[in-house]
């Protein structure tokens, strides 16, 4: 018994005095002075520091001010060892972040730094945060600032868009039901979406993809549509198909594509590389294969002294860009078709003579003359139709050479004349509108005007007609003769005017001012440009 008393009494004493230091290692923190030494969050001193605590792994803060801090997270410290550690602290701001729902992994990068709801200091700077909940993982990217908090809230049961735009207030539909104006947050099922925004007469939709958990910021800015600066000018024809319109520049004649608005097509003289003379008129092929052109010579006409009226004619192959005709002629020629199925280019002076070339040679092969004094040409099918000064209308017959018909159309000049987009209907400018009938030339319709119409032209569909009048306006009507609306805010005399959809005409101005607008019913085109984020 005594013994045994003995041996208790001896394993008690040995415990205490083994538990008094078994475990026990130092840490020692020298540099920086003065500065605030926390364990595991809590405060235990201030620098220099030398403390005796537990073997084991610590997360150690040392900072000179609240936001001037260094941590390092998983110190050991070792049984009967000192451990000695030097601290850098950088500036730091704080980072907030919750999700739904909470208890979400918060990584950034590879490195766990906690859950939701977090707050935690970190360096100034850029971060990628990582969440985690299950089989949902979402990443966002902050930037901490100075002594400052920054807070984050992820939904990782719903994909967030925050769609703003400006000008402000356009209405936003989602999946094609309106849900409100912007700026406005939308919370999404994983899935595709339709978005629309629209303000006024401008509307832009896309289709987004979502995951739980992404965010994206979409901003809208409504910008005007302009053509780069080539100062390009009038007269505006439409390709067949309708995938270009056509004008003349600076530096030839320019096919701009309707969905981007770049010349996709570019048309020069090879021997003009200074641009120093102007194209004056232009048509183009039925079959849109060929372009032909006139320039007068006058920059150049030294090298023509003996011409009086120097005028070049060109031809190009639309598909290469290459040059096929290019020749010089004395001449006083200022309308220009294509006649006998491309084959053949005309060529008139204002007194309504001409002469006939081959296109593929530029070789001339007979004089013509249609006897009257000369406005404006347009050729179709194998026919020229060509407008007077005294306001008749004189259709000529490429394949037989004769003119087939010659009518009184109007009390005045002939300014402009263009053909549908189905080729049922010739459409004249004169004192007003009239829409004739290509067949026999029977008027289908008249619009009136107050002044001068300069130009006319239908939409694609024949349901609207647009003229640009004399006054530096221009009128939209429907077909019916109903006014539509009035393009009032033009810079310079419209001279060309040419639909390239219902909704969108095209101005342009004469060489002298050389200006191409582009309206969407009858507001200057504009266009939203979205930034995703």
């Amino acid at each position: 018994m005594r013994k045994g008393l003995w041996f208790m009494v001896f394993l008690i004493f040995s415990s205490f005095i083994l538990s008094s230091c078994e475990g026990k290692g130092k840490i020692s923190i020298q540099e920086p002075k003065n500065a605030d030494v926390y364990i595991n969050g809590k405060h235990v001193g201030k620098t220099p520091l030398e403390l005796e605590i537990k073997e084991g792994s610590y997360d150690i803060t040392v900072a000179t001010t609240e936001f001037d801090r260094d941590t390092r997270k998983g110190v050991w410290v070792y049984y009967d060892k000192t451990t000695k550690l030097v601290f850098n602290p950088k500036p730091t701001g704080i980072l907030q972040a919750d999700s739904i729902p909470q208890g979400a992994i918060v990584m950034e990068g590879r490195n766990y730094i906690g859950k939701t709801p977090f707050k935690e200091y970190l360096p100034v700077g850029k971060h990628l945060i990582i969440f985690k909940y299950g089989a949902v993982g979402t990443s966002r990217k902050v930037v901490i600032e100075y002594g400052k908090t920054t807070s984050i809230f992820v939904n990782l049961t719903k994909a967030v868009l925050h769609l703003n735009a400006n000008p402000p207030d356009a209405k936003i539909y989602v999946d094609e039901k309106e849900i409100g104006t912007s700026p406005q947050n939308v919370e999404l099922d994983e899935g595709v979406h339709k978005i629309t925004v629209e303000k006024d007469v401008y509307k832009d939709t896309f289709t987004i993809k979502v995951k739980k958990g992404d965010e994206f910021y979409v901003n809208y800015t409504l910008e005007d549509v302009q053509l780069p600066p080539v100062q390009a000018y009038g007269p505006l024809y439409m390709t067949k198909d309708y995938k270009y319109f056509v004008s003349s520049g600076k530096a030839g004649i320019y096919f701009w594509d309707i969905t981007d608005l770049k010349p996709h097509i570019s048309l020069w003289d090879p021997e003009d590389i200074r641009n120093f003379d102007k194209f004056s008129t232009f048509a183009i092929s039925d079959d849109g294969k060929f372009t032909t052109a006139i320039k007068p010579i006058k920059a150049l006409a030294y090298k023509y002294k003996d011409m009086k009226n120097p005028v070049k004619i060109l031809v190009w192959d639309n598909s290469t860009a290459s040059v096929i005709v290019n020749k010089v002629f004395d001449v006083n020629a200022f309308l220009i078709s294509f006649g006998k199925d491309g084959n053949n280019v005309y060529v008139f002076s204002k007194d309504g003579k001409g002469f006939v070339l081959d296109a593929k040679s530029g070789n001339k092969i007979k004089d013509i003359s249609l006897n009257e004094s000369l406005s404006v040409v347009k050729g179709y099918n194998n026919k020229i139709y060509a407008g007077t000064e005294s306001g008749k209308l004189i259709v000529f017959d490429t394949n037989s050479d004769n003119i087939e018909k010659s009518e009184n159309i109007s009390s005045g000049r002939i300014n402009d004349i263009q053909v549908s987009k189905d080729g049922k209907y010739l459409v004249i400018a004169s004192k007003e509108a009239k829409v004739l009938n290509l067949t026999d030339l029977s008027v289908f319709k008249n619009v009136s005007s107050n002044t001068t119409v300069l130009s006319a032209n239908l939409s694609p569909l024949n349901s609207k007609i647009a003229l640009a009048k004399a006054d530096k306006t221009v009128d939209v009507y429907d077909i019916n003769g109903s006014k539509l609306y009035t393009i009032s805010n033009l810079t310079a005399q419209p001279i060309s005017v040419i639909f390239a959809t219902e909704e969108i005409t095209i101005t342009a101005s004469s060489v002298e001012n050389p200006t191409i607008n582009l309206w969407y019913n009858g507001k200057l085109l504009r266009k939203w440009v979205q930034t995703i984020e």
